[in-house]
């Protein structure tokens, strides 16, 4: 619901800079959870971590209720509105395009530790550590995502994954140097966080009518996607090893990239009587 609240609660000049800020308060989150909550499960068990989520849970749903303001569905839902969406060539490539690039980063994201284990040869420790500098650089991406995206959307969605396939491909080249390791999955993460914003974004632009609909299907490809990703992913792993794996990762994000192309090229956007923007099809 992100996507459609965004667009009703901030002018259309600032809808990309809202979905950055969002998006790198799930990249704090992704960051900090996972290390926060190993930490307390030390100091007061996993049992009493629950419960403590339950409370944030709670503490977010009160937040909710007094700040946000009074959003009335501006149309009846139907499930013919999916359908009509997906009809509309650019919406259904681009839908496709977003597929592409997460099915990528599950494949990439799911099979990392493994990589770093046999590959890069690390300790524990130092994949913690670079799980942060991932999680850092995505945190960054997701919040540089706002420049590029008001620069270009085309060569943002479309270099973007070009570049993760690319630094997927070479750390099956040069995945025994932990140094350049690092600072390609740091760059990784940088461009995946650009990634978590452009669709979204696209989205606004090119669904303004459709936005609650556009919104699930694109959270729908998306949860396909991982799913998809990681499971194909591990059937490769378990037959060709995790550079076979790695290669099948960069090999989905090159197509992405290659979709995008053809979903956004040519695409323009055109401000419309309501202030928002149509996608001229």
């Amino acid at each position: 619901m992100s996507i459609p609240i965004t667009m009703r609660l901030v002018p259309e000049k600032l809808v990309s800079k809202a979905l950055a800020i969002i998006f790198s308060a799930v990249s704090i989150a992704t960051v900090l959870s996972a290390p926060l909550g190993s930490f307390l499960d030390g100091l007061i068990g996993w049992r009493n971590v629950f419960i403590l989520v339950a409370v944030i849970g709670a503490a977010a749903f009160v937040w909710q209720f007094f700040t946000l303001p009074s959003m009335p569905p501006t149309s009846s839902p139907r499930l013919k509105s999916l359908v009509n969406v997906l009809k509309r060539r650019p919406v259904r490539l681009g839908m496709f395009a977003n597929m592409f690039a997460f099915a990528g980063y599950s494949v990439f994201f799911t099979y990392l530790r493994p990589f770093l284990e046999n590959v890069t040869q690390v300790s524990v420790n130092t994949l913690s550590i670079i799980l942060l500098v991932y999680g850092i650089g995505n945190l960054i991406g997701a919040i540089t995502a706002k420049f590029l995206l008001e620069k270009s959307l085309l060569m943002t969605l479309t270099l973007v994954p070009l570049a993760m396939g690319i630094f997927t491909l070479l750390l099956v080249f040069f995945g025994d140097d932990l140094l350049f390791t690092s600072l390609l999955i740091a760059l990784w993460g940088f461009a995946f966080g650009c990634v978590q914003v452009g669709w979204p974004t696209w989205v606004t632009k090119a669904v303004s009518d459709e936005a609650e609909s556009a919104g699930s299907l694109i959270v729908a490809f998306t949860q396909i996607a991982i799913t998809l990703g990681a499971g194909v992913g591990g059937l490769v792993y378990d037959q060709g090893g995790i550079n076979i794996t790695f290669e099948l990762g960069g090999v989905i994000l090159f197509i992405a990239a290659l979709v995008a192309l053809f979903a956004l090229k040519g695409v323009k956007w055109n401000a419309v009587t309501t202030g928002s923007n149509k996608l001229q099809l």
